[in-house]
């Protein structure tokens, strides 16, 4: 079997990671299309609105907001220009996102996929999940609410896949 590597910080260009306004789910997920169309991955308002309701959807499904401060939304969609793009988002303030856990989330991996793009999708959930473990986020958070910290370990990991 053949691997490659999937380096995280090919899909997180600066510009992806920020800082979160909001404080609930609906309006940090909204806040989250309103910057993708803004950096022209989603080519407009269409585009974002579409998103924004499929990651909506995706949260009826069972919150993506996993244990300890961190949320992975996701959903494969056509309307994005690049095969696949991460956004990163922090909040110091905490959002409520419904988590399993019930604590609030301060760290937000958004990662949007073309429906066409096979494995990468999974392969890029996979690496943020290595990621948080590998650098003990859930339970070192605070110590990452920063884009420079945030871009330090996304330009340090690959992964094989």
């Amino acid at each position: 079997m053949t691997h490659t590597l999937l380096c995280v910080r090919d899909y997180v260009p600066e510009n992806n990671i920020f800082e979160l306004k909001q404080t609930g789910k609906t309006e940090v997920l909204r806040e989250i299309t309103d910057r993708a169309k803004a950096l022209s991955i989603l080519p407009d308002d269409i585009a974002a609105s579409e998103v924004f309701h499929q990651l909506l959807k995706r949260e009826q499904l069972g919150s993506t907001g996993i244990v300890n401060g961190i949320a992975i939304p996701h959903c494969k969609t056509d309307m994005i220009e690049p095969d696949m793009s991460i956004f990163v988002g922090y909040s110091s303030e905490g959002i409520e996102f419904d988590a399993h856990d019930g604590n609030s989330v301060f760290l937000i991996f958004t990662v949007l996929t073309r429906k066409k793009s096979g494995t990468i999708h999974l392969a890029a959930l996979a690496a943020i999940s290595r990621m948080i473990s590998k650098y003990g986020l859930s339970t070192n958070i605070s110590d990452y609410l920063n884009p420079e910290a945030l871009r330090r370990i996304i330009e340090e990991c690959e992964y094989e896949i």
